[in-house]
């Protein structure tokens, strides 16, 4: 479902892996508004669920409509109110590089940007600069071979919480901005409950998406089910091969 892959769109399947595993389970209430270039608006909401261990993003979804959708390697699944699945597409929203798992891994102040244990980065710092609010760091291809696949990524932190993100492509221009605003503090793991996401088209064109996160609940020990969504072998005859 394409006003889903939105959410935090630009992912990184190239950022190292943490090795502290103290938290494991995310879930919450979430609401996701999209102003479309087009001028239309769109609503979801349900909850979300994310387990590290199984590396699935589960939607429970019950608004516009009650649907199941669950995010597995490079997939994103839509299932209906039958437990059918109707719809399979790749997508961008890698389980393992979002705010879920990063904040769980205690990694999202960088957006796991930041090399662990040595481990090759295809970003290293460019500049760092202190500016009223917080710290501006400025992120570059490491190497000259990534800098014509990549642009540089601008990261602003306040009281060492990430608070924005911009990107830009390989000529300069931006393509999507970040921001990350009113953290929850639970069980040490720290969220942001309101997050909104600009994607900029190459016409300038703007896909604005505002994701608000409630009733945060970290390592749930019920509900094992859903975190751990065993998908049907059935699916709608209209996407049978």
């Amino acid at each position: 479902m394409k006003r889903l892959v939105f959410l935090f769109l630009i992912t990184f399947s190239f950022i190292s892996k943490s090795e502290a595993q103290q938290f494991y389970r995310f879930k919450a209430d979430v609401s996701i508004k999209d102003k479309l270039s087009n001028g239309t608006y769109r609503l979801t909401m349900g909850k979300v669920y994310y387990d590290k261990i199984y590396k699935k993003i589960v939607y429970k979804l019950i608004f516009p409509k009650n649907e199941t959708m669950v995010v597995q390697d490079t997939t994103m699944y839509t299932l209906n109110d039958k437990n059918i699945i109707t719809s399979a597409s790749r997508t961008f929203l890698i389980p393992e590089f979002t705010a879920f798992h990063l904040a769980l891994s205690g990694q999202l102040f960088d957006y796991g940007l930041k090399p662990k244990n040595n481990e090759k980065s295809l970003f290293k710092i460019g500049k760092i600069e202190k500016t009223s609010t917080g710290v501006l760091t400025t992120w570059i291809p490491s190497e000259d071979q990534y800098k014509k696949v990549f642009g540089n990524i601008q990261m602003q932190t306040v009281n060492k919480r990430l608070d924005a993100m911009i990107f830009y492509n390989t000529k300069g221009a931006v393509v999507s901005q970040q921001f990350f605003k009113k953290y929850v503090n639970v069980k040490g793991v720290e969220f942001p409950t309101e997050v909104t996401m600009i994607s900029i088209s190459e016409k300038g064109e703007k896909n604005i998406q505002l994701t608000t996160y409630k009733n945060v609940v970290i390592d749930q020990t019920n509900e094992d089910e859903i975190y751990r969504y065993k998908l049907p072998i059935t699916r709608s005859a209209a996407i049978k091969k």
